[in-house]
């Protein structure tokens, strides 16, 4: 093998060795500072939020608490009675700061301890705004920023633990190009209804803040629209049909509510048809009056949760009925009313001018013959009294 390439390649595995180390040593968090001695050798393992002490028979433990900052601002406090030789917060966010107490005798004498767990780094240098979203029923996708007063070289790991502190995964698949922003995750087989995620980071130049949060992984879920819609019609109706969304968390049929969207196609501005509300059932159709000829419509679907606001997007579109526009009704009734007033103007002024016309030219009366325009005389009768006259003249 050329010198060039040997040497290219034990680079490329310095590199990532460093990277492995740097990335191992980066899900470690910062160990706690102990401020003074301890008569009860109080120790606390942040990674399962574990308090543990010396245990002997002079030993008796009355209570430990923890005292918390929440995302909010507010303080929490956790307390448990009576342990046996331990005390485990789970899970206890930490990146804010804890404080944990400790209330025993020993030797029948009280003995109160108190200690301080610090996120350890330069402010500002942890990452922010951790966000996680399941979606398509079987991806997982986090995302986070880089925090204001990074350094040049951060690097930033995300690490995954149950509630009761057993590490669960490291990220399989980072997000982003030279700086870690985002983790993508396809095989939830491991991951519980509630995650403990943290973020931890590694520099050469100082030491970087971390980032904790615990996820309800049944509340993050991103529900898809639903799929299978189809639309069948008779003379008088039609029937929308669709199939329940796929999801990660279980969820029944009485889970899920819908919204269906049917508009006609090439609609005038403002006349968008309201959506209709379909309540959980078994079989999901909805039925509604469409009489042909119908003309050309497209119908979307949307899923929702009842115990929350969280929707889908909708659906692709799905066209059913006439493409042609046809002709609005109201143009229909306007030309239908035009052309009435016009006949019904056509015909008055016919009128009006005939009758000026019979006004101008009168009829002339015509010469009344008075035998022959009686009616009581009968011309049968009429033409033997002439032929009478005549025999005699002769």
């Amino acid at each position: 093998m050329p010198m060039p390439c040997v040497a290219l390649l034990c680079q490329a595995l310095l590199c990532a060795a460093l990277l492995q180390a740097s990335g191992s040593k980066a899900q470690e968090l910062p160990a706690l500072t102990r401020g003074g001695a301890s008569v009860l050798n109080v120790t606390f393992d942040p990674g399962t939020w574990t308090l543990t002490w010396s245990c002997g028979g002079h030993v008796t433990v009355k209570s430990c608490t923890a005292t918390f900052t929440k995302s909010n601002g507010r303080l929490g406090r956790l307390k448990i009675p009576d342990p046996v030789c331990h005390c485990q917060f789970k899970p206890l966010t930490l990146h804010l700061g804890v404080t944990l107490e400790v209330n025993a005798t020993v030797n029948h004498m009280p003995v109160h301890e108190k200690l301080r767990y610090i996120n350890r780094g330069v402010e500002g240098s942890a990452a922010q705004n951790l966000t996680c979203f399941i979606h398509d029923a079987r991806v997982m996708t986090c995302t986070w920023g880089v925090g204001p007063a990074a350094p040049r070289d951060i690097q930033y790991f995300l690490h995954m633990r149950n509630t009761t502190g057993h590490m669960l995964m490291a990220c399989p698949a980072y997000l982003g190009d030279h700086v870690h922003t985002g983790c993508r995750l396809e095989d939830l087989t491991l991951l519980p209804h509630h995650v403990h995620m943290t973020v931890t980071g590694s520099s050469r130049m100082c030491d970087i803040m971390f980032y904790d949060i615990t996820l309800n992984t049944k509340l993050i879920e991103r529900l898809s629209p639903p799929w299978n819609i189809s639309v069948a019609c008779n003379s008088s109706h039609c029937v929308v049909t669709w199939s329940q969304p796929q999801t990660w968390s279980h969820m029944s049929f009485s889970d899920f509510r819908y919204e269906v969207d049917i508009q006609r196609q090439n609609a005038e501005p403002g006349s968008a048809n309201p959506k209709v509300c379909i309540s959980s059932e078994a079989e999901n159709r909805y039925e509604f009056p469409s009489p042909e000829p119908r003309l050309g419509h497209v119908v979307s679907v949307r899923a929702g949760d009842v115990r929350s606001d969280r929707w889908s997007a909708w659906s692709p579109g799905l066209a059913f009925g006439s493409e042609d526009r046809g002709v609005p009704m109201l143009h229909v009734y306007l030309t239908v009313v035009t052309v009435t007033l016009l006949c019904a103007l056509g015909l008055g002024l016919a009128c009006k001018r005939f009758v000026r016309i019979q006004k101008l030219f009168p009829k002339i009366p015509e010469i009344k013959d008075k035998i022959t325009d009686d009616d009581r005389v009968n011309p049968e009768t009429l033409r033997k009294d002439l032929l009478l006259q005549t025999e005699e003249a002769n």
